[in-house]
């Protein structure tokens, strides 16, 4: 039973992971990026700028993650 549960979740998440594709690669509408530093204006599809702040999200999260984990490392029991 629990291999079953782990084999619908895994395809649960590709069913997930399948519509958010066809979301990215379907939206071709190019979307105005205005930037307020000596006003900067860009042209990007609406797929790439999800996918640009994903991978954004993902890098932030890696470098908090890691930060943390030092800091415990500074603070933490000397071996």
């Amino acid at each position: 039973m629990r291999n079953l549960y782990r084999i619908f979740l895994i395809l649960v998440l590709l069913l997930i992971f399948m519509a958010a594709f066809l979301f990215v690669t379907a939206n071709t509408q190019p979307v105005t990026l205005a930037v307020p530093v000596a006003d900067w204006q860009y042209q990007v599809t609406l797929g790439a700028l999800v996918v640009v702040l994903l991978a954004l999200g993902l890098l932030a999260g890696l470098v908090t993650g890691l930060g943390l984990k030092g800091l415990r490392g500074l603070f933490g029991p000397r071996s």
